[in-house]
């Protein structure tokens, strides 16, 4: 599928922004399940540094001259998509996949974390792909999607024990819950186009992988409850939101902060 994206994220200040350093993780890479044939990264009166974390994701950093009222920053590009039944693959210079079983403060292990995993425990590796999908059923069918029910620094396990939350909570939970189970988990940012069900419009989304030793990593993504296709575009990946958001930093002055985000797709088509 050919997908076009327009993404603006404009931040206005009630007071001047005096300083900021933000890190941008909103440029995709080519791979198996798709082909960037262009992307343009803005943000006007501000400049932008590009670099690559330890994951490959493409970042940059964005910094401001001088004192502004607002940032505007844009997105827009075209990616050639690919339905692999959720393969992604493994990149040949990549972190070890034991390095994604590490905690983090969204995917801290709780006593309900290690309930709710011991319903696919205890040997999950005789057929590890069914104990996925199982592991994605079911926090799909346990966590109602629920926009406003929780925040951006809620935890997986917060949002497991009240039963409800968004695309990023269903990530950590399945994140924390393959790991509890020994299985490489990580979690991924970028684009949803088309909703299968549960998050039916075109948004930003987010989503997990998790490492199969004959596949390399595979995606699954709770809130829609199946494995993404051809339309999903993938931009970051990291041990959880924190390292995979497109906009996360630090900023002096600027008062009380306001956020909008427009995200849309004007064209899609099947690839020929």
């Amino acid at each position: 599928m050919l997908i076009r994206v327009e993404h603006a994220t404009t931040y206005s200040y009630s007071e001047p922004l005096l300083a900021t350093t933000q890190y941008l993780r909103m440029t995709p890479l080519s791979g198996r399940t798709q082909a960037v044939e262009s992307w343009a990264l803005t943000c006007p009166g501000a400049s932008m540094t590009p670099w690559h974390d330890q994951y490959g994701n493409v970042c940059h950093t964005l910094t401001v001259p001088k004192a502004v009222e607002h940032l505007d920053i844009r997105v827009s590009g075209l990616v050639r998509t690919r339905d692999t039944s959720g393969v992604v693959g493994a990149a040949s210079a990549e972190l070890p996949s034991m390095l994604y079983l590490r905690e983090t403060p969204y995917t801290v292990t709780t006593d309900s974390i290690r309930d709710f995993a011991k319903r696919f425990s205890p040997e999950p590796k005789e057929d590890l792909i069914k104990t996925l999908h199982d592991i994605m059923l079911g926090i799909g069918e346990t966590v109602e999607y629920s926009p406003g029910d929780t925040h951006v620094h809620t935890t997986g396990a917060e949002a497991l024990e009240q039963g409800s939350g968004v695309c990023q909570d269903h990530a950590h939970i399945f994140c924390v819950v393959c790991r509890v189970l020994g299985i490489p988990a990580r979690y991924v940012s970028g684009y949803l186009t088309q909703g299968l069900g549960r998050e039916a419009h075109a948004s930003s989304h987010a989503w997990a992988e998790a490492f199969v030793d004959s596949l390399g990593w595979v995606g699954f993504d709770p809130t829609n409850r199946a494995c993404p296709d051809e339309s999903y575009v993938r931009t970051a990946v990291g041990l959880d939101y924190s390292e995979a958001s497109p906009v996360r930093g630090v900023r002096a002055g600027g008062g009380v902060e306001t956020m909008t985000v427009r995200v849309s797709f004007p064209s899609q088509q099947q690839s020929q």
